[in-house]
């Protein structure tokens, strides 16, 4: 795509997104925990990588819950980690959808 070879910052959010959901997978102790990570997981790394200032917001809004779930994931808390985890996948979800009406 000529677009992400001149603008290559524009696919960073995603990549950086599965690194950190990937460490996240790493770090989980219990079964439960590593499932919702797992889930969160799969989620980013599907999803389109190229990135629109008018998705800064829910950018945002998913660097916050990733950060809320890594605290889920180190307090070994699975419900915590579950709830997060679904309310990612949804965040994920709605930027794909914008992303899409963008292109």
């Amino acid at each position: 795509d000529l677009f992400q070879i001149l603008r290559p910052e524009r696919a960073q959010f995603i990549k950086l997104l599965t690194v950190d959901a990937e460490s996240l997978l790493d770090r989980a102790k219990s079964d439960a925990v590593k499932t919702e990570c797992k889930k969160v997981y799969e989620a980013v790394r599907y999803s389109d990588p190229m990135s629109n200032d008018a998705l800064s917001v829910i950018e945002a809004k998913i660097t916050v819950k990733m950060d809320e779930l890594s605290s889920a994931v180190d307090a070994d808390d699975a419900a915590k980690a579950k709830e997060i985890a679904d309310e990612l996948v949804i965040l994920v979800g709605d930027r794909n959808k914008k992303c899409r009406a963008l292109k």
